[in-house]
């Protein structure tokens, strides 16, 4: 048998064997229930922490858990369509400092460690995130 021969044949059985999909972000934090646990707990947190809590005393914090999950829900491929405000129209406001904003996304890296979330997913959503940090915070 020729290279040439052996090159189709190979070529050949590639094309036919299934492919395999890579799995998406959005199934690698666990579906809609894995974001929705590690949101819940990341918001709890956050308004529990005497840091930062302060940001969450006027809010609804179900509709922020909703939201918050609505939007990592879209962001990592999922079937959502985020309906929430604006991030900079709903923080700039606030006054949220880098400081503060870092401690949210401890939270946030808490929450999914507690969730256990995979280290690569975690790294993947945050990277997603972090571009938000300028309609976010002030400074």
């Amino acid at each position: 048998m020729n290279f040439v021969t052996l090159m189709t044949i190979t070529v050949g059985l590639l094309a036919m064997s299934p492919s395999v999909k890579a799995e998406s972000l959005f199934d690698q934090l666990g579906g809609m229930e894995g974001i929705q646990k590690f949101v819940d707990r990341t918001v709890d947190l956050s308004a529990s922490n005497p840091e930062i809590g302060h940001f969450f005393e006027r809010s609804i914090l179900s509709r922020v858990k909703d939201k918050l999950a609505e939007q990592i829900c879209e962001l990592s491929g999922g079937p959502c369509k985020y309906t929430g405000a604006l991030m900079d129209r709903l923080h700039k406001p606030m006054g949220i400092t880098t400081k503060d904003f870092n401690v949210l996304v401890e939270d946030l890296q808490h929450a999914m460690d507690e969730a256990e979330i995979p280290n690569r997913a975690q790294n993947k959503l945050i990277a997603i995130l972090a571009p938000m940090h300028r309609d976010i915070v002030e400074d």
